[in-house]
């Protein structure tokens, strides 16, 4: 037995504290995945190209790695509540691999998606399965040898997964949108050169993705033209894409972009983000600002802006809203760390602090969900305790921490994801790295 093996082990025979009676999550994206994406426009669009790419990359690799197809249960493995720890499947020898989202149907059908790199020169694709016993490797579609990141996933179903994100810049080549199904059996490539044959601004880099039906898909891109970065929003009707051009949301002297989509439970989609006032590093982060697809287009809710830009949303209906301002706010040529970092909740009238949870420097907040208005959950980093991970819990009356499990259980923080099932279980997911190449996940079963 190897010293991985020891220690994982050692970890599952330590045992894991109960999760809290009450604890609703969704599949969020990491802030560093944020953070990239901003990075990705190449020189010819005047933006930062990607700091983990060098200048004189070869455009066309080989993808190496096994590409290892996901098992499928012959039969569905029993939820087991509380902290697990299995070993990754990052493969092996990679440089660097790293995860920023999850969704699943089950808690026996988790995907993890993200970005791994080979060598420090290369970046693919990093798409992990949960099967109920074990994590497995997949590649996902093939890209010709193609760099790209996932930023975004969504579940519907165990044949039915989008995930998005973007090709790389390589070569002073701009980045291109990437959009990629499951199907059950494999992931497949969705073409996206035939939205450049739409009318409207085609986006360069995806960020977000939610699913409400196999005929109901949202995905949140952004581009950059003469003008500056714009947003734009992709909508799959089950057969097609249509590009729909967000509302015009700059300011005159600055930039803004939307960071995030929701959906709630009554099928409203709902977008939030920002503006800053001026460029570059002279910028100033403004308001907050909140959109909403009212059938037909996009539009600003102008009675729900906030004073500063807003980063996740939980919408759970018109008049019970959670969202997060502060943190990690990107935007086209660069990104702001806002302060504070508060979790807010709209009423349908205003918003409120429910919690204040420090400056940008201290806190990391990497997930936020709801389903009502006495039921919200947060995750994060805490910058003060050397990058401990936290969960925490509104039950309507005050925050609970929610256990993380023994001593040891997680001695470091790796990329933090979250996701409700759509069987209603919730799962969450904090790495090892490669250094430990253990994945730990907590499930709350379904009731």
């Amino acid at each position: 037995m190897n010293d991985v093996q020891s220690r994982l082990a050692e970890l599952l025979k330590a045992g894991v504290g109960d999760p809290p009676a009450r604890v609703t999550v969704q599949g969020v994206r990491r802030q560093a995945a944020r953070r990239r994406a901003v990075a990705a426009f190449g020189v010819a669009a005047a933006i930062a190209v990607i700091a983990a790419i060098s200048v004189g990359l070869s455009g066309r690799l080989g993808n190496p790695g096994p590409a290892v197809s996901p098992s499928v249960s012959a039969a569905p493995v029993p939820c087991r509540p509380g902290w697990s720890v299995a070993p990754s499947a990052v493969p092996a020898g990679d440089y660097q691999g790293r995860l920023v989202a999850i969704a699943g149907s089950a808690s026996d059908d988790v995907w993890a998606v993200g970005d791994r790199s080979p060598d420090p020169r290369h970046v693919f694709p990093l798409l992990e399965h949960w099967d109920g016993r074990r994590w497995a490797y997949s590649a996902g579609a093939s890209l010709g040898g193609r760099q790209a990141y996932i930023t975004s996933v969504a579940a519907l179903a165990s044949g039915d997964v989008w995930a998005v994100g973007y090709f790389a810049s390589v070569g002073g080549v701009p980045p291109a949108p990437l959009i990629e199904h499951w199907n059950g059996r494999s992931w497949s490539l969705r073409p996206t050169d035939a939205l450049a044959r739409l009318k409207g601004a085609l986006p360069q880099t995806l960020a977000s993705v939610v699913a409400l039906a196999p005929d109901d898909v949202w995905v949140l891109g952004h581009g950059v033209r003469g003008s500056g970065p714009f947003d734009v929003f992709l909508h799959w009707n089950g057969a097609s894409w249509k590009l729909l051009p967000g509302p015009d949301i700059a300011p005159s002297l600055g930039s803004a972009w939307m960071q995030a989509l929701g959906t709630d439970h009554r099928g409203g989609v709902w977008a939030v983000g920002g503006w800053v006032r001026g460029q570059g590093e002279a910028g100033v982060p403004g308001g907050g600002i909140v959109e909403r697809w009212n059938g037909r287009q996009w539009e600003v809710d102008r009675h729900s802006a906030w004073r500063k830009p807003l980063t996740m949303v939980a919408p759970v209906a018109p008049g019970d809203v959670w969202a997060i301002t502060g943190g990690s706010f990107a935007i086209a040529g660069g990104g702001y760390g806002v302060s504070p970092v508060q979790v807010l909740h709209w009423n349908g009238s205003t918003w409120k602090v429910e919690r204040f949870l420090g400056g940008v420097s201290s806190v990391d907040l990497t997930g936020l969900v709801a389903v009502s208005a006495d039921d919200a959950y947060v995750i994060g980093q805490d910058a003060r305790t050397q990058q401990q991970p936290f969960i925490e819990h509104w039950d309507g009356t005050r925050w609970r921490s929610v256990p993380l499990g023994p001593a040891g259980h997680i001695q470091r923080s790796g990329s933090i994801g979250l996701t409700v099932t759509s069987d209603g279980s919730i799962a969450a997911l904090d790495t090892g790295g490669l250094h430990d190449r253990a994945n730990f996940l907590w499930l709350r079963c379904q009731h």
